[in-house]
């Protein structure tokens, strides 16, 4: 009854966090998929316009991705290569300047382009050399855990970004802070940041083990 209790509780925090910062949420997540959408159809077009461009997009996304470099499906090795890859998008010491206020919001948004933007190209070039089935198999059943890790993620930093800019603000205006609203959103960007990292783990399981066994079928 005691673990029930604390799993209702906690699931009750996460949805009083998601209502409260719902506006930063749908935000985030509309410009997410609105670049994702875009970056399907815009490459589908050139492809379409131009085939002789799939192979060199294929090397150039290879080489950024370095697939030569990941480690083999059902290992610890896998797991811990994209786990890490997946938080280091925003806990590594260089990526971190997406906290910082005034320069953050601008490396944030351009996370979300690239971010987005990549997973668009790759879903059609992957569709193209290897059917619709493998993309989808390839990146639905993860995607579903990790996209809203991304989003909650951005969603802290966002809300982090606005709360410091509110109070620089306001002490500019000579006003005082107000601390219980500061105090509250300081801990909605803790909660959402954990549930985010959470998130990418089970997202990490899921394309170690599952996903690689999916595509074996």
């Amino acid at each position: 009854m005691g673990l029930k209790s604390q799993v209702l509780d906690t699931i009750q925090t996460l949805k009083d966090v998601t209502h409260r910062n719902s506006l930063i949420i749908k935000t985030v997540t509309s410009a997410f998929f609105i670049i994702l959408v875009a970056a399907i159809a815009l490459t589908i077009i050139v492809f379409n316009m131009s085939p002789d461009l799939l192979d060199s997009f294929s090397s150039f996304t290879q080489s950024v991705l370095g697939y030569g470099d990941i480690p083999l499906p059902y290992t610890g090795n896998l797991f811990s290569y994209i786990f890490s890859n997946n938080v280091g998008h925003f806990w590594n010491p260089i990526r971190m300047i997406v906290w910082i206020p005034v320069l953050g919001p601008l490396l944030l948004w351009l996370e979300v382009l690239l971010n987005s933007g990549l997973i668009g190209v790759v879903a059609v070039i992957v569709g193209v050399n290897n059917g619709v089935a493998y993309p989808i198999i390839g990146l639905v059943p993860h995607g579903l855990i990790e996209i809203p890790a991304f989003l909650f993620q951005l969603s802290a930093i966002v809300l982090w970004q606005v709360t410091v800019s509110e109070a620089i603000i306001t002490k500019l205006r000579g006003n005082p802070l107000e601390r219980t609203k500061i105090n509250q959103a300081i801990r909605d960007i803790i909660i959402l940041a954990t549930v985010s990292i959470i998130l990418m783990a089970v997202a990490a399981v899921i394309e170690t083990y599952v996903t690689p066994y999916l595509l074996g079928l």
